[in-house]
């Protein structure tokens, strides 16, 4: 097999190819026509000898020579990128644009003190949050985002995704911190007496549910019905202000992390109580694109979240 001659343009084609399971797919993300991704994999499959991947219902799978070259690639195209991106990288001239996808709520914790350090260190970066809703996974598979920041409940959906029954394959993470729910209502809330609230009232309560999809479940709903109960979810919404303002307003009461209630109540205009029973700890994460996980702009970024870890959850 002579590599001689080998156009690595021929390479990113397959490594798409093998991620996509789809030629069409394939061409829409490397901008070129099916035609072009086509001849590009025939060109590929003389130079290797092999058909590399086969149609199997609607996705391309990959031949066990291609599964055998899929490794070797991925870390020759990810010391290419790495390599070219030191080369350009340099915190105080870049001006690069680093995307999040996070809640409302995390965004307003976090944004702040990154936006300090950027105008310190990198005056000319710019941040941008986009919200984070379904298909997030793909997105970030897709560079088209450079971070996730969610806990667990956010993205059960996305999880049970094709994408996210591959998380280990295309992802990285680490926890930022692990966190419990509280009951958050009003003030004089008719509820809550003695700074707590009882299951019979709990249940009893009209409850306002976060949720990215409106479907999923929380924590605390898999709890209470392990104990065979279930809640009285009477509003879904989306962004954690509009459910802050419900509560505000109103006699209904919401379940929310030990973090995100203390900053929402930062003005102490809320009652902020243990719940009625004893709910499952869960994780709330930095997700990141494993191929940017040597990248110097992505590996920078990181570092700069992972210091404030400590001081901004904890």
């Amino acid at each position: 097999m002579n590599f001689n001659n080998l156009d690595l343009n021929l390479l990113v084609v397959f490594d798409t190819i093998f991620d996509e399971g789809s030629i069409t797919k394939a061409s829409e993300k490397l901008n070129l026509s099916q035609s072009a991704v086509s001849n590009a994999l025939n060109r590929l499959r003389y130079t290797m000898k092999d058909d590399l991947f086969f149609r199997s219902g609607d996705r391309m799978q990959p031949t066990p020579a291609a599964l055998d070259f899929v490794g070797p690639i991925k870390k020759a195209l990810e010391l290419i990128d790495t390599t070219l991106s030191r080369e350009s990288f340099k915190p105080s001239e870049s001006e690069k644009t680093f995307v999040f996808a996070t809640p409302d709520v995390a965004a307003s914790k976090v944004a702040a003190r990154v936006v300090q350090t950027l105008q310190k260190e990198a005056p000319k970066i710019k941040m941008t949050n986009v919200a984070l809703g379904n298909g997030v996974l793909e997105r970030l598979k897709n560079h088209e985002i450079d971070f996730i920041l969610a806990a667990d409940p956010h993205m059960v959906q996305e999880m049970e995704s094709g994408v996210g029954q591959r998380f280990d394959e295309f992802f990285d993470s680490f926890i930022v911190y692990q966190d419990t729910y509280r009951c958050v209502a009003r003030k004089g809330h008719p509820l809550i007496k003695n700074n707590k609230i009882t299951m019979e009232n709990f249940l009893a309560a009209d409850h306002v549910f976060i949720s990215i999809d409106g479907i999923s479940n929380s924590p605390v709903d898999l709890t209470l019905a392990k104990m065979g109960k279930k809640r009285n979810k009477m509003v879904s919404v989306n962004y954690y202000q509009a459910a802050i303002e419900i509560v505000r307003q109103t006699d209904c009461i919401i379940s929310l992390s030990s973090n995100v209630s203390e900053l929402v109540n930062n003005t102490n205009e809320f009652d902020v109580v243990s719940l009625p029973f004893k709910s499952d700890e869960f994780s709330v994460k930095l997700i990141w694109n494993k191929r940017s996980t040597d990248d110097p702009a992505n590996s920078w970024m990181r570092s700069i979240l992972f210091g404030l870890k400590d001081e901004v959850f904890l």
